[in-house]
């Protein structure tokens, strides 16, 4: 279709009269649009243009979600070429209208040649009104701009290429070109912008709409709550009774507002959690547009231009405004406990009347299901009716659905690949709706991690919920204060300060985790009253086992068995994260973890306890720390399960790695020296590098500063890396997380003991590591080549990182270290000082040393 012809549709829509329309017709019916024709029509679109721009309270006003927003985004086109026209009336042009039509009339006397080329320059004019559109959400309206911009740009070189075919052309002084060609050339993309924002200025002072697509809204008001985003929306649009039915499910949504904030089992008697509505708070975000298949929104580096914003409310009520609300879902991406399924909660409870939200928890429905499917059993486990999408989305009237499918990632995790597609499936139900007259919008919530494995169309818009900032954490912590303020005075313990917050940033930005921190702090200011200079390690082991212990006092346990309890359930978290570690993922299934533990030979029978479903879930399933993901796969549901922080995870790994040292060491002599047992902890560091996780490593350095067992480990490690080839594989044989040959763990193995070596001492000495079958360069090169060929790129890299080396004085021998960067001895991202470098560098300079004047080598 030609863009004239769509002009004359944004016409129809806003109500244009039917002799106007005629005329309209007439000028633009032929397909062709020259310099004449704007001569002709200029004057009669501009009086059109600002008459129908003009009646906005006509066009803006009706209770159609679907027409209200056409007739806005066609208000915009008309905006940009009545713009254009206006500007093209203020040029001052050294030829009367007469000269200007006396193209149209000689154009046939001319020669073919001639003509061809004029009727060309006069399709170049017509190839020009390709409309920018409309400013949007996700753009900077700088941006916008910019293509205005050149839109104008463009559209003024087309028309000087049809002036030259204008009658007295030729007969033009030099001056009369220059002035021709400041006039067309430089000055009408600068008046037609200057009328364009002005113009859209004037209408986003009277229509909000306008007003959100250009961010030109006042943010601070709606900062404080999404309830801003319900002023916002029942602002633009009148309120609506909704059926019976439909209220039902809406009230169900609003009842979530008055729940506690996160579901932690039981508190302390007196200690009450803020509510929904209390606590949350919009989160930064930052947001985009995915603009090709090439596209990753799950890498960071596709975020980095994209500024941070804090219009979280305003973003959202712009995105459900428009037409492509209706075509293509708007993605949520966040971190665990970022607060993505609290923000569905929140849109369910406060979009006003004018919409009618359905939040789909995807954890709670059928995997397999199609979306309609997914949608009705979702509000049948809401409100305990049963009822069939199209008759409901008919009784909405004219308030448009939005679909709030909270979980891909869950559907991604429990399913696997399958659901992939899962995207294209919400776009093709979006455009079945829309073609039956039932136009629907969706937002669909994942974990950024697990994105990329989905496949977005180009055009979605995707946003990304950023961490908390000082301010936000602040507010949350007064929110918090405000609401146990009893219990700390009755108790006598200290409010949680804003100081001791930021002291674990890393944990308080994630609001989930801050709500962790303090819940532990609640607990007689136990982070409060930590040593000053308190290392994460000591950290994290004091708040996983509170927390541990925490549950198993709910479930009855024994004072006198507590510790013991504890620590069990410590190792097998530790085997979990090993379970994630070793299938190089941040997750793992119920399954996948019943095998290990089962393959691993851990007893998971607990005295008191009912028999859980499987011992994946009897492991995981009731900590507070824990991300469960789960979705219903015929008629079994599928559990997933993550950290809430993946540095959890890797603290739980080193701290299982000090565990198996630790009882290794503490054999009696005779038996560590005779049948030295290495079974379990091989079959763990077999499969994946520990240095991948580097801050696994810097917890495991931490770990041994804080024992007495360093120089043991240590002494441990060197024994079992100069046996390695003394042995034949000696893991245990039902292990294996994923497929691998004995050549890639074997090299997994003898890596990551290198990495234990450098851990627990400050330098090794090659030769005192290494089995010394061979000459040292050589040996040293097999195994630098070994692991070279079987590590993945980003693992090979992260030993290169985690590990240095440099030639030892007056000696054919290397002194190991861990990089002092990593281990946070100096500034991450600088090379180490005091000739340390990479292992690559020193590597090749060892070689060279033990081999003069040898290049090759």
């Amino acid at each position: 279709m030609n863009r004239e012809y769509r002009y004359g549709d944004a016409v129809r829509l806003l109500g244009g009269t039917d002799p106007a329309i005629k005329k309209l017709d007439t000028l633009l019916g032929l397909g062709t649009l020259g310099l004449w024709d704007l001569v002709d029509a200029k004057n009669e679109l501009i009086r059109l243009g600002n008459d129908l721009l003009g009646r906005w309270r006509e066009w803006r006003s009706g209770d159609d979600w679907r027409s209200r927003t056409e007739r806005i985004e066609a208000a915009h086109e008309i905006l940009v070429i009545t713009s254009l026209f206006e500007a093209v009336d203020g040029l001052r042009l050294p030829f009367t209208d007469d000269d200007l039509r006396l193209v149209k009339r000689t154009a046939g006397a001319l020669t073919p040649k001639r003509r061809g080329k004029l009727q060309d320059n006069v399709r170049i004019v017509l190839d020009g009104l390709e409309v920018p559109p409309c400013p949007s959400p996700q753009r900077p309206y700088e941006d916008v701009r910019a293509d205005i911009v050149t839109f104008y740009e463009g559209l003024a070189h087309n028309m000087l290429s049809v002036l030259k075919g204008v009658a007295g052309w030729d007969e033009l002084t030099s001056h009369g070109e220059e002035q021709i060609i400041m006039e067309v050339g430089m000055a009408l993309p600068g008046l037609a912008l200057a009328r364009y924002e002005d113009g859209y200025r004037r209408l986003a002072g009277d229509v909000p709409e306008f007003a959100l697509w250009a961010q030109m809204t006042e943010h601070q008001a709606t900062r404080a709550s999404l309830a801003g985003l319900e002023r916002v929306l029942a602002g633009m649009t009148a309120g609506k009774v909704l059926p019976v039915e439909l209220e039902a499910l809406r009230r169900t949504q609003q009842n979530a507002l008055a729940c506690a904030v996160a579901e932690t089992g039981d508190v302390p008697v007196g200690m009450r959690l803020p509510t929904l509505e209390e606590a949350y708070l919009p989160q930064r975000f930052r947001a985009g547009e995915v603009l090709s298949g090439r596209d990753n929104p799950s890498m960071e580096s596709w975020w980095k231009d994209k500024p941070v914003r804090e219009d979280l409310p305003s973003f959202l009520a712009a995105c459900l405004t428009r037409s492509a609300a209706g075509r293509t879902p708007l993605i949520v991406l966040g971190q665990p406990g970022a607060g993505k399924s609290v923000l569905t909660k929140i849109l369910g409870a406060r979009l006003p009347t004018a919409f009618f939200p359905v939040l789909v928890p995807l954890r709670e429905v059928s995997a397999n299901a199609d979306v309609q499917e997914q949608i009705e059993d979702a509000i049948y486990h809401a409100t305990g009716e049963k009822l069939r999408w199209p008759a409901l989305a008919r009784s909405a009237g004219n308030a448009l659905p939005v679909l709030i499918l909270d979980g891909f990632d869950e559907l991604l995790q429990a399913t696997g690949v399958r659901q992939s597609d899962y995207l294209g499936k919400v776009e093709r139900f979006q455009e079945r709706e829309a073609a039956a007259g039932r136009t629907v919008a969706v937002i669909v919530t994942s974990r950024t991690a697990v994105f990329h494995c989905a496949q977005p169309s180009t055009s979605t818009i995707v946003t990304r919920l950023e961490p908390f900032d000082e301010d936000q954490i602040g507010r949350w912590l007064r929110v918090w204060n405000k609401t146990n303020s009893s219990y700390f005075n009755r108790l006598g313990v200290k409010p949680f300060t804003l100081a001791l917050a930021l002291a674990h940033r890393d944990l308080a930005e994630q609001p989930l985790l801050l709500l962790m921190l303090a819940l532990y702090d609640a607990d007689d200011n136990a982070l409060g009253k930590a040593a000053p200079g308190l290392g994460q390690g000591e950290l994290y082991e004091q708040l996983i086992i509170s927390f541990v212990k925490r549950e198993l006092k709910k479930g009855r346990c024994p004072t006198d068995e507590l510790d013991d309890r504890a620590e069990l359930e410590l190792q097998r978290l530790g085997f979990v994260a090993f379970s994630m570690l070793n299938r190089r993922s941040q997750w793992a299934t119920s399954v996948q973890v019943s095998d290990d533990l089962g393959a691993l030979r851990q007893d998971l029978r607990e005295p008191g306890f009912s028999t859980p479903a499987s011992p994946g879930e009897q492991t995981f399933g009731r900590f507070f720390f824990i991300y469960e993901a789960k979705a219903a796969r015929d008629a079994d549901v599928v559990r997933a399960y993550e950290f809430l922080h993946a540095t959890f995870g890797e603290f739980l790994i080193a701290r299982l790695v000090k565990s198996l040292l630790t009882e290794m060491v503490s054999m009696p002599r005779r038996i560590l020296t005779e049948t030295l047992d290495d079974s379990l902890l091989r079959s763990l560091l077999s499969w994946a590098t520990l240095s991948s996780r580097a801050p696994a490593v810097v917890f495991l350095a931490e770990l041994a500063k804080m024992g007495q067992d360093a120089d043991r480990w240590h002494a441990l490690v060197r024994r079992l890396f100069k046996r390695l080839n003394a042995q034949t594989d000696v893991d245990l044989p039902n292990y294996r997380p994923r497929i691998a040959s004995p050549a890639e763990r074997y090299a997994y193995y003898s890596a990551n003991l290198l990495v234990l070596a450098v851990t627990t001492a400050e330098q090794v000495p090659a030769s005192d590591l290494l089995p010394g079958l061979e000459d040292l360069p050589t040996e040293w090169k097999r195994y630098f080549y070994l692991w070279q060929s079987q590590f993945v790129g980003e693992e090979w890299a992260a030993q290169l990182r985690m590990v240095t080396s440099t030639p030892k004085v007056s000696s054919d021998d290397l002194v190991l270290r861990m990089n002092p960067a990593i281990s946070g001895e100096e500034a991450a991202g600088e090379l180490p000082t005091g000739g340390i470098g990479p292992l690559t560098v020193f590597t090749r300079t060892y070689v060279d040393l033990t081999s003069p004047g040898d290049e090759s080598a």
